[in-house]
């Protein structure tokens, strides 16, 4: 009998509380949270929940006040700059609700350039599996177009690409579908889900959109910092 799949996020006891003199804001309370391969967990919330925060320490781009953080079984709360950005590079994926793309490149370059960075890859190869990718996602045909020549639709799947290039264990996708309508918001989520799933990834979408709740196998909410499994929780 096959076992679970790996754990690959774990949040324990998380806390953020920022801090301006004698002011304090608890942006997150106590958060606890385990995510396996293969599982797309969508969480909900109205602005000022607390959901980038959450994103944020997920991604080891920022460090809780309190409680512990582990990326496939390696304990990232109290790790340095330099071991958290190798952390970052090989095992977290971030897909961005402004696709973050790099406007000078081509959807092919702005691809390639994740594959390569930092890997043994020579130009040609990863030249070959970005092509790879963008077709697998449709855009096969818009390779060599610049982001300025692209819809939102197609951006977002090219920085969804861009999050997989580099064969990531962790996605994390802040309010993915923010900028699409209805028709490429459920495009893109059903992509995401789909690769997530064939290639065992953990997806974390956060979003206060209620389309992306169809696409995830656990759905959970954020309200002033608390994470439950029910609104108002």
């Amino acid at each position: 009998m096959q076992g679970a799949p790996p754990l690959i996020l774990q949040l324990e006891g998380v806390s953020k509380v920022y801090r301006s003199g004698d002011f304090s804001v608890t942006a997150l309370a106590d958060v606890t949270l385990n995510i396996r391969g293969g599982e797309i967990v969508a969480i909900m919330g109205p602005s000022g929940s607390g959901k980038t925060t959450l994103l944020t320490i997920a991604g080891a781009l920022l460090k809780p006040t309190h409680g512990h953080v582990h990326i496939c079984g390696i304990e990232v709360t109290n790790m340095d700059e330099s071991h958290l950005a190798s952390i970052r590079r090989q095992k977290v994926g971030f897909v961005y609700q402004s696709f973050n793309l790099l406007e000078a490149l081509t959807a092919l370059e702005n691809v390639r350039v994740v594959i390569q960075n930092g890997s043994r890859n020579g130009r040609s190869d990863a030249m070959e599996r970005a092509s790879h990718l963008l077709d697998t996602f449709g855009l096969g045909h818009r390779i060599h177009s610049l982001p300025k020549r692209l819809s939102d639709g197609e951006k977002q799947r090219v920085a969804i690409v861009r999050a997989l290039a580099k064969d990531p264990d962790l996605i994390l996708a802040d309010e993915p579908t923010a900028n699409l309508d209805a028709k490429r918001g459920h495009e893109v989520m059903e992509l995401l889900g789909q690769k997530a799933l064939e290639l065992h990834k953990a997806v974390v979408v956060v979003s206060h959109d209620n389309r992306v709740r169809q696409f995830a196998q656990r759905v959970l909410w954020l309200e002033d910092g608390r994470l439950s499994d029910h609104p108002g929780g």
